[in-house]
């Protein structure tokens, strides 16, 4: 008896601690997100930059350490002559103290620990100091303590946005034959070729083609190529024929707070139903609803739109595209082209992403989960509140008070203003979501739409003030 009630006592245990939440932060996603915040579209060439690194190392320790990780840190950034480091022990926090204790305002002192804070971002004031060679009469004469200070805050503020964004940049870039696509950036397509389909001379003069490949050894669909005209439209077998057939990668999961219609994956069809194309496992592959709904979706109308307008007819090419053996493609390039009157009605060449916001997708298996693990945390920082004040702050207020004293010199720029007045705008956006009584996938949606309309006006504006900065320009672009 005695035996039977400590084994449920520790299953109940157990069962408590999986519903606790578990705060991780992605390390390569905030390095990505970091790279594009300092360097822009040039972001590629400085990764492997030894001083790029000793931010990152610096920044981690700062923000992301938990649980005894990151001596590996510590011991590159003593290797790089940042002097007297503390030891790991003296940085150590748990992880249940992550979000309130690096995830908050830099200001912000968390009592319980606040030595511990304090050193840990004394650790990447430091090493930026060291980085770009502030000196000790830089600061005495200049304002090298505050610009530091404030590049450091930058730092911080955008690894709490790369943790809101949620997603692994890395994962939905692609090579395609036509040059690369960028990482997803918060749109659901990208113009590939200058958006010039790659049509030859020959398949522009198809009348009439329907072509699907076949399956590879992993069950995955690939290219398909229709001519699309009035006698195919709707004309696909019924959907209820497909049945429940599973495409590969097909872990299906709901999530109903961030996702309007609750499933993350549907069965996607490379030819939509509505242009003719079949219900056969060729023309199906495991796509998120964002994908589908936001990605495939318009251009799929807008072809059809025009061939029932016109009755001409459109070539169209989609074409998945996998990394490895990943089962989940990373996204799909659409190409149209009106054949009756040379492209004039429809041409274009696309690349639409295949992720979901707020959803980790593992794209080797299809497995997912929730991957914003600090929204809606009380003890974090949020993006934008409702009349935010120093009373009441969020992200974007805390990151416009550095902003504003690391380019002191440049507030009166055309850049500057710009940048800021464009902040403005998706600051007050952002600030009035939610009341006007929206569902919660509603409000999730719209306040991710502002996260990446904010970190892509950053990643447009900042690179180029930095290149106007003396302590910054010396260090990344002495041999550009």
């Amino acid at each position: 008896m005695k035996k039977r009630l400590i084994a449920f006592v520790l299953a109940i245990v157990m069962l408590l601690l999986m519903d606790l939440p578990v705060f991780a932060c992605n390390e390569k996603q905030t390095e990505t997100y970091e790279l594009q915040l300092l360097f822009g579209e040039e972001y590629s060439s400085f990764d492997s930059k030894q001083e790029f690194k000793m931010l990152m190392s610096a920044l981690y320790l700062c923000s992301e350490q938990c649980d005894n990780q990151g001596q590996d840190k510590l011991d590159f950034l003593d290797r790089r002559h940042v002097r007297r480091l503390p030891e790991l022990e003296e940085l150590n926090i748990k992880n249940s103290d992550l979000a309130e204790c690096s995830h908050n305002s830099w200001e912000y002192e968390y009592t319980p620990l606040s030595r511990i804070q304090n050193r840990r971002k004394k650790l990447l004031v430091k090493t930026v100091k060291t980085v770009f060679q502030f000196s000790f009469f830089d600061g005495l004469f200049h304002d090298g303590n505050q610009k530091a200070d404030s590049f450091s805050a930058m730092l911080y503020y955008m690894h709490i946005l790369s943790d809101l964004l949620a997603d692994n940049p890395s994962a939905s870039d692609a090579s395609l034959e036509s040059g690369n696509v960028n990482p997803f950036s918060g749109s659901a397509s990208e113009e590939v070729n200058g958006n010039q389909p790659g049509f030859t001379p020959e398949q522009m003069k198809y009348a009439d083609y329907s072509f699907y490949s076949e399956l590879d050894y992993l069950h995955r669909c690939g290219m398909a190529f229709k001519v699309i005209g009035p006698d195919t439209l709707q004309t696909g077998d019924s959907k209820e024929d497909f049945g429940m057939n599973d495409p590969p990668g097909w872990s299906q999961k709901r999530y109903d707070d961030i996702i309007d219609v609750g499933y993350l994956y549907h069965r996607c069809h490379l030819i939509a139903h509505q242009l003719g194309g079949n219900e056969d496992q060729k023309n199906i592959m495991t796509g998120t609803s964002y994908l589908n709904e936001t990605g495939m979706k318009p251009y799929e109308e807008k072809v059809a739109n025009y061939v029932r307008k016109t009755g001409n007819h459109v070539l169209y090419r989609v074409t998945p595209f996998y990394k490895g053996e990943n089962l989940i493609a990373s996204g799909v390039q659409i190409e149209a082209y009106s054949i009756e009157d040379k492209g004039q009605g429809v041409c274009f060449n696309v690349y639409c992403y295949n992720v979901q916001p707020g959803v980790e997708i593992n794209y080797n298996t299809g497995d997912n989960n929730r991957a914003d693990t600090i929204y809606d945390d009380p003890h974090a920082l949020p993006f934008a509140v409702y009349k935010a004040d120093e009373n009441n702050p969020d992200l974007i207020l805390e990151m416009n008070k550095h902003l504003a004293i690391l380019f002191e010199d440049h507030t009166s720029s055309r850049i500057y203003i710009s940048m800021m007045d464009n902040i403005g705008t998706v600051a007050e956006k952002a600030r009035n979501i939610g009341l006007k009584g929206e569902k919660p996938a509603q409000i999730y949606k719209a306040r991710k739409e502002c996260q990446y309309e904010y970190f892509n006006i950053l990643k447009e504006h900042i690179p180029l003030l930095l290149r106007k900065e003396d302590f910054f320009s010396k260090v990344f672009y002495k041999y550009r």
